[in-house]
């Protein structure tokens, strides 16, 4: 199948799932967390994006054709201007998404409103991630991060995933991207990867670059985050210091001591993998 190139160079997988004109702002590396997931290699360095050189991407986002610009970080919601930016970019005309861990809840209500949505990142235990959509304006979401630490059955994720939906909320769940020690050694969760063998290839579908399927009557993505269908395609972000950049980098990726069973793993999943690259 001709793969068609868009504006900004990148090509999408046949079976992408979304829209991938989007832009991550890196508004801050500052964070007031310390997730062992993190893809960021610069967390908690500090620096803060100006509004100057906010406004300055803006217009370089538009130049590229970019449909959706994500506030990001580090923690977005700890640069003490994040609702100015959140309202500039509405008022430039993106779809102005974020990525929050939800401790500031204060100023995500603030940006209740102005933002199109807000995705929790979420981990077992943080109660108070479960909102009723129906007291927000913003369309609000529950990304659940998935390992087998954390949830040992697939019993254990789907009362989650339930007690989202029941609250109206939007729910996807995500498994890790090796970037890290961390990441790499619970990269896999076997009751959500081996649902890829038993349905028909047709059915698995591109997430923003990763294999993935849908559950719960086609309302919750789930996305396998150590499985590329589109390696090396570009995603683009803007760091703290307003520098443009095509690809992430990704934090410790050279510490990783790789693991003999772990690669065993992904020796097995590769034939399926480089089929769904190839189409």
């Amino acid at each position: 199948m001709k793969r068609k190139m868009l504006k900004c160079g990148i090509i999408p997988h046949p079976r992408e799932n979304e829209d991938l004109r989007q832009i991550y702002f890196l508004l801050t590396y500052a964070c007031n967390k310390a997730c062992p997931y993190c893809i960021e290699p610069n967390v908690h360095l500090g620096k803060y994006i100006t509004e100057e050189a906010f406004q300055a991407g803006m217009q370089i986002a538009h130049h590229l054709d970019m449909q959706t610009l994500y506030l990001h970080g580090g923690e977005p919601t700890v640069h003490p201007n994040v609702v100015r930016l959140a309202q500039l970019a509405k008022a430039e005309g993106f779809q102005v998404n974020m990525f929050t861990n939800g401790i500031r809840m204060d100023i995500l209500h603030e940006l209740d409103g102005i933002v199109d949505e807000i995705r929790f990142s979420y981990e077992p235990g943080l109660e108070f991630m479960f909102q009723e959509q129906e007291k927000w304006k913003s369309r609000i979401k529950l990304y659940i991060m998935a390992t087998t630490d954390s949830y040992p059955t697939e019993e254990s994720l789907m009362q989650v995933v339930d007690r989202a939906l029941d609250l109206g909320m939007g729910c996807k769940v995500r498994t890790l991207n090796p970037v890290n020690p961390y990441a790499y050694e619970h990269q896999f969760v076997p009751y959500l990867h081996n649902k890829l063998l038993e349905m028909p290839e047709e059915d698995i579908v591109c997430d923003g670059n990763k294999a993935a399927y849908w559950i719960k009557d086609h309302s919750v993505v789930v996305r396998l985050g150590n499985m590329q269908l589109n390696p090396g395609h570009l995603k683009y972000s803007v760091d703290p210091d307003g520098v443009l950049h095509s690809r992430f980098t990704h934090s410790n990726k050279a510490s990783i001591v790789l693991s003999h069973d772990i690669e065993a793993q992904r020796t097995f999943w590769e034939p399926l993998v480089e089929r769904l690259r190839n189409i």
